[in-house]
């Protein structure tokens, strides 16, 4: 392992001259009041004739990151403004800066305003998604991956928050951070990934979802990558306070330092058990779902081109719920606690942009249901270093990532993955699993014709437990075939290694190596005025996939393959047009090997619909301005039935237990899943920088009982479907700045 680690290290560093990430074209600046000088908070910021926009902040300050370059004109209004234009060029992967000046209205703006930033579409191989759009996403609940699964390539097969890209599990898709590695993305963990993203909204100040053929830059993900920035220095004094059904938090942005240094401080507490007495739905809580959690944000701009940012992020939650896992029904108890602490630098030197990173990640969890009694914890340090360099046609970007994780799984588990009976079989463990990964990139990208673009990268990945290293090419081409018509195609591979977990549980003599994934994507993407349309078409065969083979065994012996279309159509502008709204259809067909129960300790490896093939999924989300502040919204949301492996017959062990054996992998699903989701909102500024948002909700409109698990009684004689913990429900709150 010395000498793989050794050898791998020296691999890296031949790969890092200096190091890389991706830089769009960036204009920034702020909108001012022509009469104080003052920010104007929420003004819209939009590239004319485009979807391309954002909003300023609460204090005026705006960053609209595109790949436009060349002649634009920039266009910002606000209620109770008239509106400016302002004609730019702008280069490729440079940064604008402008500041723009607002003179009131003499008469009253048939105009609204919410909260933060907009949305748009990124490239053809992204979806990006604001603050203030995920917020304002009918359905969301506030919450940015919950706002995300609206997106093309995402899949929602229930009422959670994970993000399920292109046939893969949440595990497929990385979270990061300011480089950093998300490492438990979710609260209220489950195999679904949990009830809601980690990270709220409003600690962020830009997200981009990356579904397929993705960059060089990206490791250890088979399907995506979702990448956040936290929120740079704030300009203004100012203090936030949001009182919901749920939840209650409260921030403050301070400048310490004037144009030099800054602070950004919350504080949320969770309390859903109001909620649950609202809708008359606490019955099956024994703890209701309950969590604090906090962030420390310092930012500190020692030069035009120098940034320190030190961001902290922790929170605790606790569930006690009322489950069934197979034929056993208890009380699942859970409490986690979750820490970040990140350091980021960035500085330009010598031609080279470069953000370098330090990261440590911390887990701890307590998990009980009948004979499982677990209390895992888990810990990452990673150091990244990520560089620039661009030139007129070209430009080179190359980097590093080191990472040591370490992972204790303690407790007792059933021999029986699906018997947890407090009756059932059971061993204890006590594993500590530590691990290295080593990885590096260097990828190009060049302007081949005046309107067209190639980038080629190469990636390679070591892991201290995986065996040999694992090297992914990556190419793709970009062919502007006309001033509002793009064609792209991608090809490249893609390793992920094997859950820490996984090496825990694992105690047979075979390695545990990388799983592999390979993209083929070809895309069509149209935006002209308001209107932007987008097609993918993907191919993801998978090979040497971990499944398991029998009690603590397991081996990458599984293959698969996902492929399908998407579609994606937006109108309008958030903010900047009185409707505003998108659409999106996936088709899917995904198969993969799975172990089959046969009644005994072996397991049969089969091929079959992969849990989460989900074969169709259709989204419509629209926003309108109905009169002056206020704004109603709606989102539907259909998808196919999730695949599942029924029980067909029983077999007694030797200890007596009643053993179930399954019929054909993935034979049968639950019924298709229908939501429809309802949103009000009133925005009422009573001076230039203090503002009220309140907005209502009421979600699951048609009343629903969406089916969510597959539960049998304890012989296994009857099935039940497990359905939706909400039906029919409304939500209420407000939001205050000061």
């Amino acid at each position: 392992m010395c000498l793989r680690f050794i050898g791998g290290l020296a691999v890296v560093l031949a790969l890092i001259p200096a190091v890389a990430s991706a830089q769009p074209t960036v204009v920034k600046g702020r909108v001012q009041d022509a009469q104080n000088a003052v920010g104007v908070p929420y003004a819209n910021v939009q590239l004319k004739g485009t979807t391309i926009g954002t909003a300023a902040g609460e204090d005026g300050r705006f960053r609209l990151d595109t790949k436009r370059t060349g002649s634009v004109v920039l266009r910002v209004s606000a209620v109770g403004y008239d509106p400016v234009e302002r004609s730019l060029h702008l280069q490729a992967e440079d940064t604008t800066t402008v500041r723009l000046v607002l003179r009131a209205e003499s008469v009253e703006l048939d105009g609204a305003v919410v909260t933060g930033k907009a949305f748009s579409t990124g490239s053809p191989a992204e979806s990006t998604l604001g603050s203030t759009e995920a917020v304002t996403t009918p359905g969301a609940a506030g919450d940015l991956f919950r706002a995300l699964q609206s997106l093309p390539g995402v899949a929602a097969p229930g009422d959670g928050a994970g993000l399920f890209v292109r046939g893969g599990d949440v595990s497929e898709t990385k979270t990061l951070l300011d480089q950093a590695t998300v490492h438990r993305p979710y609260r209220y963990e489950s195999p679904a990934g949990g009830s809601f993203g980690a990270v709220r909204p409003f600690l962020v100040d830009g997200t981009t979802l990356a579904t397929g053929g993705f960059s060089a830059q990206y490791g250890n993900a088979l399907s995506g990558v979702l990448a956040m920035e936290s929120k740079d220095r704030p300009q203004e004094s100012s203090r936030y306070v949001n009182l919901g059904l749920a939840a209650a938090s409260v921030s403050l942005d301070q400048p310490l330092v004037e144009d030099k240094f800054g602070l950004r401080l919350s504080g949320n507490r969770s309390f859903t058990g109001l909620l649950f007495r609202v809708n008359g739905q606490r019955r099956d809580y024994a703890t209701v779902p309950q969590g604090l959690d906090g962030s420390l944000g310092l930012t500190w701009d020692y030069g035009p081109a120098g940034q320190l940012k030190l961001f902290v992020f922790a929170r605790h939650n606790r569930i006690g719920v009322e489950t069934t896992e197979g034929t056993y029904s208890g009380v699942y108890r859970g409490e986690t606690t979750n820490q970040l602490y990140n350091l980021q630098w960035t500085t330009r030197a010598r031609g080279w942009t470069v953000e370098s990173s330090a990261s440590w990640n911390a887990y701890t969890s307590a998990t009980t249901l009948g004979a499982l009694d677990l209390s895992p914890t888990d810990q990452a340090a990673k150091l990244r270093v990520d560089a620039t360099r661009r030139a007129d046609d070209w430009t080179l970007r190359t980097g590093g990532t080191f990472e040591r994780r370490r992972y204790r799984f303690d407790g007792t588990v059933p021999t029986q993955p699906d018997v947890v009976a407090p009756s059932a079989a059971t061993r204890s463990i006590d594993e500590l699993v530590p691990a290295t990964r080593v990885g590096g990139y260097t990828e190009i990208e060049a302007n081949v014709l005046s309107s067209l673009v190639a980038r080629a990268g190469l990636r390679t990945d070591i892991h201290g437990r995986a065996g040999r290293p694992v090297v992914d090419p990556r190419v793709s081409l970009s062919w502007q075939i006309t001033p509002h018509t793009q064609l792209r195609a991608a090809w490249g591979l893609y390793h992920q290694f094997p859950e820490l977990s996984t090496y825990s549980e694992h105690a047979g003599e075979n390695t545990l190596g990388a799983q592999r994934a390979q993209h083929v994507v070809v895309g069509l993407r149209h935006e002209q005025e308001n209107l932007l349309l987008r097609a993918e078409a993907y191919h993801k065969p998978y090979r040497d996939l971990v499944v398991r083979t029998g009690p603590s065994r397991y081996a990458t012996d599984g293959t698969g393959v996902a492929r399908g279309v998407d579609l994606f159509a937006k109108y309008g502008s958030f903010l900047g047009t009185r409707f505003n709204g998108w659409a999106t259809y996936s088709l899917l067909r995904s198969h993969r090997t799975q172990p089959r129960d046969q009644g005994t300790e072996e397991l049969a490896l089969e091929n079959g619909p992969a849990p989460f093939d989900l074969t169709h999924q259709a989204t419509v989300v629209g926003k309108v301005r109905i009169v002056d502040q206020i704004r109603i919204g709606g989102t539907y949301r259909y998808t196919t039935g999730q695949p599942f492996t029924p029980v067909v017959e029983t077999n007694r062990s030797p200890t007596g237990a009643l053993l179930p054996v399954d019929g054909p992998v993935g034979s049968e699903r639950l019924p298709a899943y229908h939501r429809l989701d309802l949103q009000v909102s009133y925005f009422w500024p009573f001076n230039r920088q203090q503002n009220v948002v309140v907005y209502a909700a009421l979600n699951n409109v048609l009343d629903r009982a969406n089916a969510v698990d597959v539960t049998y009684t304890p012989d296994y004689a009857e099935r039940r479907y497990r359905t939706t913990n909400f039906r029919r429900s409304v939500y209420f709150g407000l939001t205050l700045t000061l």
